[in-house]
């Protein structure tokens, strides 16, 4: 590893420290799940479709076509399967990469999947922070929830990932969102 990695991983290390999180630095993500799903159109097969989109877009899971989807190998994955199974039809392909820049490429469109969820949060932060300012606690209040479920979904997507760059991100989100100067 030279000095740069080395520096890098150190840096997001204690950062994790800091903020109580535990991480594995990786440059890139080697191990991965191929999820197909074949559910009925009924109450439950609808819910746990809805809930499964919901988790892998909070994931970063990258949609290979209709209802089949790449994500990090990972208990969380792994349970998102079973759930689906539960309801109908899942089927599931797992994978350590052997050619690393083919690695670094799915990696690159992984974390690309995470970005717009991170947009989609600073956006509500940007609305939360202008609400306040114009002293709109009400508005600001009905936000927070979704806001806070949708930064803890993704900070265990991140954290998985083992990317610097990507918590960095979250984690000025989250200190923007919770500093709150008196407007």
């Amino acid at each position: 590893m030279n000095e740069t990695k080395e520096t890098v991983f150190g840096t997001l290390e204690v950062l994790a420290r800091l903020t109580d999180t535990k991480i594995e630095t990786r440059d890139i993500v080697d191990k991965w799940l191929l999820l197909t799903y074949d559910l009925p159109h009924t109450v439950d097969g609808d819910k746990a479709r809805r809930n499964f989109l919901t988790a892998a877009y909070l994931m970063g899971a990258t949609k290979h076509t209709e209802s089949v989807y790449l994500l990090p190998w990972t208990p969380e994955a792994e349970l998102l399967a079973l759930e689906l199974a539960q309801v109908g039809h899942a089927v599931v392909w797992t994978s350590s990469t052997t050619d690393k820049t083919k690695a670094r490429e799915i990696t690159r469109k992984y974390d690309a999947g995470i970005q717009p969820v991170l947009g989609k949060i600073e956006d509500r932060v940007d609305k939360t922070i202008d609400y306040l300012r114009h002293r709109k606690f009400k508005q600001a209040d009905r936000l927070a929830p979704k806001t806070w479920k949708m930064i803890n979904a993704i900070e265990q997507a991140i954290i998985r990932r083992g990317s610097k760059e990507l918590l960095v991100y979250l984690e000025t989100l989250k200190k923007r969102l919770e500093y709150q100067p008196d407007y």
